[in-house]
């Protein structure tokens, strides 16, 4: 018998309080012992006299250390994974931001007012843009290889009025292909930034007054495509499928001036704030410049109606969002009043310019325009206005936290 065995043997033979200690380095000695606790870890479990179980432990492998790809040298930096080797989508953003550097970076959105502009000659014109192209073309011969072209063919020759009224609906999105084809594409080939800047590098950014001038132009580009726009339902024989496609496509543009409005709310300049509630009266949202404020401080609680709850559909958050965003507006507006001993009857209360604002819009439009301008600012407006919390029901779905104790 070996020394190591002999051991064991007379380890196992001691008594149960030596075998609790669960170590049997504690109840033997000598160099053997001292070999096997090496490699093995030796547990006794405390049973019956003269019987213990010998189990050993898992070699706990340390792990080796891996390079760090992603850190923040500063504290108010997030962190990023960066990637070892920058892929091709990533240098073509390099290079876009070569060419449109600092604040000229945001310059393409002023695409989405264009494309507006393209969806308001398409409703117009659109089906003679189509016609003046298949006149380039060899049409006979390529019906010819495509027999479903030529049914659509008879078709256009049955019902000419539909046929022209879908051509000029098909170009009349343009705003919506823009929104969600051109966008997504862009952001797709142009990468993600891996060298974002410090907080205080993009405070100064957006405090440029080339940024600023950016948002201000888009403001203004916006206002006048919803006259146009409206002016065109009004002004010309527009086919009502047209009609649709052009409002689509301009509440795809007014979603998108929630971006805007959200950058001049917590702009520090007074044209910032003025015409963050201009862009904001065009969808009859005015209010969302207060409540969004409160939205930073409860959101994913149970207080924020912008973050929809685990399991609650898209209908049922809609109303209960745009509900709530007007309960919290009238209560930071009503502390308000009270802070500065304000009556909430008196012309220092906010919500009624929310509410006549968007009112006395609706009654100009009705009289430069008509009801179909009329209409064409309020479909848009709502169409705005779903996108907007449709972006919150994402963005939001299904965070729930506690309030923290400096009630944030």
């Amino acid at each position: 018998m070996s020394s190591s065995t002999r051991c064991m043997s007379q380890t196992a033979t001691r008594p149960a309080s030596l075998a609790q200690t669960g170590r049997v380095s504690q109840a033997a000695s000598g160099l053997s012992v001292s070999l096997v606790l090496r490699r093995l870890s030796i547990r006794l479990t405390a049973g019956p006299r003269h019987n213990c179980s010998i189990t050993r432990r898992p070699r706990l492998r340390t792990k080796r250390s891996l390079p760090v790809l992603a850190s923040s040298a500063r504290a108010d930096e997030p962190s990023l994974v960066r990637q070892s080797r920058p892929s091709w989508n990533y240098k073509l953003g390099a290079v876009y931001q070569h060419f449109l550097p600092g604040p000229l970076l945001f310059l393409p959105s002023l695409l989405q007012p264009i494309s507006t502009i393209i969806s308001l000659e398409g409703a117009l014109h659109g089906h003679e843009w189509v016609h003046w192209l298949l006149s380039l073309l060899p049409v006979p011969q390529v019906v010819m290889q495509f027999p479903v072209l030529d049914l659509v063919n008879v078709l256009y020759q049955q019902h000419l009025d539909l046929a022209n009224g879908v051509l000029d609906a098909a170009i009349s999105l343009a705003g919506i292909y823009f929104s969600f084809v051109l966008m997504p594409a862009m952001d797709a080939v142009l990468g993600t930034d891996l060298h974002p800047k410090t907080l205080a590098e993009r405070k100064a950014a957006s405090e440029d007054m080339r940024y600023r001038a950016l948002l201000w132009t888009w403001v203004g580009l916006h206002c006048g495509m919803l006259a146009l726009c409206a002016d065109a339902v009004h002004g010309h024989n527009m086919h009502p499928l047209a009609c649709l496609g052009l409002m689509l496509s301009l509440g795809a543009e007014g979603a998108l001036g929630f971006v805007v409005s959200h950058e001049l709310v917590h702009g520090h300049h007074k044209m910032d704030q003025w015409l963050a509630n201009v862009m904001l009266c065009t969808t009859g949202y005015m209010h969302w410049s207060v409540s969004h404020i409160a939205h930073h401080t409860q959101v994913a609680t149970v207080d924020d109606p912008a973050s929809a709850r685990l399991g609650e559909s898209l209908y049922h958050f809609v109303p209960r969002s745009v509900a709530g965003n007007w309960k919290d507006a009238a209560a930071i507006e009503i502390a308000r009043l009270h802070a500065h001993h304000h009556s909430p009857l008196s012309v220092h209360n906010r919500m009624f310019m929310w509410a006549a604002a968007p009112l006395a819009m609706l009654a100009v439009m009705s009289s430069a325009f008509g009801p179909e301008g009329m209409t064409m600012c309020v479909g848009q407006a709502a169409l705005s206005v779903l996108m907007l919390e449709a972006a919150n029901y994402v963005q939001h779905y299904g965070l729930q936290r506690c309030r923290l104790p400096n009630g944030r």
